[in-house]
C-alpha cells in the first residue's frame, strides 16, 4: 500500500489584506460594502482566508474579483 501523498504548504498571497482594508479600498470605487459583509462574501465564496494571530487576512485581488461578481448579481 502507497503512503499517503502530503501536500507542500502553500505561500501566502504577496496582497494580503484584512477585511476592514478590503472595504475601505473598496469605498473608494464607488461600491462601497461594509467589513462584516465583506467577511461574509469571502465565506460565501469559499475564498481562502489567512490567520495572522487573531487577524484574518485574505487577498485583495480574490475579494476584487468576488466583489465584482456579488455586484454584478
Amino acid at each position: 500500500m502507497p503512503a499517503p501523498s502530503v501536500s507542500a504548504p502553500t505561500r501566502p498571497p504577496s496582497d494580503l489584506v484584512d477585511f476592514n482594508t478590503g472595504a475601505q479600498f473598496l469605498a473608494k470605487s464607488g461600491h462601497p460594502i461594509s467589513s462584516s459583509t465583506l467577511r461574509r462574501l469571502a465565506r460565501a465564496k469559499k475564498l481562502t482566508i489567512w490567520r495572522r494571530g487573531r487577524r484574518q487576512l485574505v487577498s485583495l485581488s480574490d475579494l476584487l474579483v468576488a466583489h465584482g461578481e456579488w455586484i454584478a448579481e
